[in-house]
Parts: structure tokens; C-alpha cells; sequence
């Protein structure tokens, strides 16, 4: 039971299935940036995208290795922040770093070349980005992953098997890349989508995101079973648990998308009064 923040923020766990491939892949990064350093290929701009990253993997940490993780299974709204951490958070972060440059380093020279080759135009993991970055693809990928996890079966079955979870956060950490593609269009695939379309892209999910919350929040009962056994951590019960997680979901939630339409839409703003000029 625990009854206070500090308390909380000791929940640490590297020795899961979902910390070690985070642990593989924060080696990676690293590894590549040692290498990267070493050859002396820093600039500004790669120093900004150097601390990016490092903000990025942060947050990774705490979302999947440290306290969000630790105490998902048995608080409902710890496990909403988690995947709004992951989802809404971390990664759009890390798209905006562009990482993929540094964690090549990490690789011997041969094979970079070969990870090169597949990106160029004619290269089959272009091909596949390309196809799963669009957002005819990207968007409906989203949301079927983020309502699929959130039924009852799914979700409680999540928080009894490692392997499950593991899957949960996995998926939701794919879609989420290919989700915000079209809006952050890092290389070696860039966005086609006009400031305009941008717009319209983010305003659809706020709808099915706000309509899981609303559910979540205003059940009558508690929907996943597998907190109604947990303690009562910060003396909050399972009922108003699940209460607090969905509101999250809801407001923090859709205000981020909010936050993104605000930017995009001065962006656009400023790009056409340029063109007057």
C-alpha cells in the first residue's frame, strides 16, 4: 500500500520482458551516439536532436521501466497516464529528434549500409513506412489498437500475463509511430499532408478518444475486474480508480491533440501570411 508521491516514485523494474528490449534498445542509442561523437559529426542541429532523444528515452523509462509501469497492474490511472506517456508523450518526441541517424552508429559499418539501402526509394522498409504511414492506414490502425486493448477480456488479461502486456504496449508504441508520421514525417519518409489536412487528420481522432473516456469515466461499475482485488493505493477505491483513469484519457488526453491543432494551425497561419508578402 502505498500512501504518498515519494513512495511512488521508488517503483522501479528492469528485469521485465518490456524493460530489457528498452534497455536493447537505450544500449543502442548509446552505442551509436559514443560512435557518432567520437567521429565528430555533432552540430546544432544535431545537438538539439541529441537532447530530444535523451528527453524521449526519459520519459520511455518512466513509462515503461519505472513507477507507471511498476504500479499499472494495480492502479487503473497510473496505467492511462502510462499509455498517454507512451502514445501521446515519448514518442512524438522522439519522432521530432529523429533518432534513427545516431542508433545506425551502433551498427558496424557493412550493415549500415544495408539498413541504408532498404530506406532509399526503391528499399522494402521504406516501402512498408510508406504504406503504413498513411493516413488512410495510420489513423484507423490507432484507433482499433487503443479500443482493442481497452476491452474488458484485453485489458484484464494485460495486467495477469507479461507476455500480454508486453504486446499491449508494443502495439500501442507501433501504431503510435505511424500515427504521428503524418504529422511529424520524419526522414526518410516525409508528409504529404497540407497544414490544412494536418488539422482534419488530428480533429477525427479527438472524437473516438473522447468516446472510450466518456465509457470509462461514466460506467456505473468498475469494467476491469483485475484492480477490483488490488489495494487501495493513496486510499482511492477501484470504482473511483477507474473514474480518475478515464477522465485522464479524456481531458490531459485530447487536450495534447489540442495542443498539436494550436500549433498546426498558426503554422499555417504564418506559412500564408509569408506568401502574401
Amino acid at each position: 500500500m502505498i500512501n504518498s508521491f515519494s513512495e511512488f516514485i521508488t517503483g522501479w523494474n528492469f528485469s521485465g520482458v518490456q524493460s530489457i528490449v528498452y534497455l536493447f534498445f537505450l544500449f543502442l542509442f548509446f552505442m551509436g551516439l559514443i560512435k557518432f561523437l567520437l567521429a565528430k559529426k555533432l552540430s546544432f542541429y544535431s545537438l538539439k536532436n541529441i537532447i530530444l532523444s535523451l528527453l524521449g528515452y526519459l520519459l520511455l523509462a518512466i513509462s515503461l521501466c519505472g513507477p507507471l509501469d511498476y504500479y499499472s497492474t494495480e492502479i487503473f490511472w497510473v496505467h492511462m497516464l502510462q499509455h498517454i506517456f507512451i502514445a501521446m508523450i515519448s514518442i512524438p518526441i522522439l519522432m521530432l529528434s529523429n533518432p534513427l541517424p545516431i542508433l545506425l552508429w551502433a551498427f558496424p559499418k557493412y550493415v549500415r549500409y544495408g539498413i541504408g539501402i532498404s530506406l532509399n526509394k526503391t528499399g522494402y522498409v521504406r516501402k512498408l513506412v510508406v504504406l503504413l504511414s498513411n493516413p488512410k492506414i495510420a489513423l484507423p490502425m490507432f484507433i482499433i489498437i487503443l479500443w482493442g486493448w481497452h476491452i474488458p477480456q484485453a485489458y484484464n488479461s494485460s495486467l495477469f500475463n507479461e507476455y500480454i502486456h508486453f504486446a499491449m504496449h508494443f502495439t500501442m508504441i507501433l501504431s503510435s509511430i505511424f500515427f504521428w508520421w503524418p504529422i511529424l514525417g520524419p526522414p526518410p519518409v516525409r508528409t504529404s499532408l497540407s497544414h490544412p489536412q494536418k488539422l482534419l487528420y488530428l480533429l477525427i481522432i479527438l472524437t473516438p478518444n473522447a468516446a472510450l473516456a466518456a465509457i470509462i469515466t461514466l460506467s456505473s461499475s468498475v469494467i476491469y475486474t483485475g484492480y477490483i482485488d488490488t489495494p487501495n493505493h493513496f486510499g482511492i477505491n477501484a470504482f473511483d480508480d477507474q473514474r480518475i483513469g478515464g477522465l485522464l484519457m479524456w481531458l490531459p488526453g485530447n487536450m495534447i491533440y489540442l495542443i498539436c491543432i494550436t500549433i498546426i494551425f498558426f503554422q499555417w497561419f504564418f506559412s500564408e501570411e509569408k506568401k502574401m508578402k
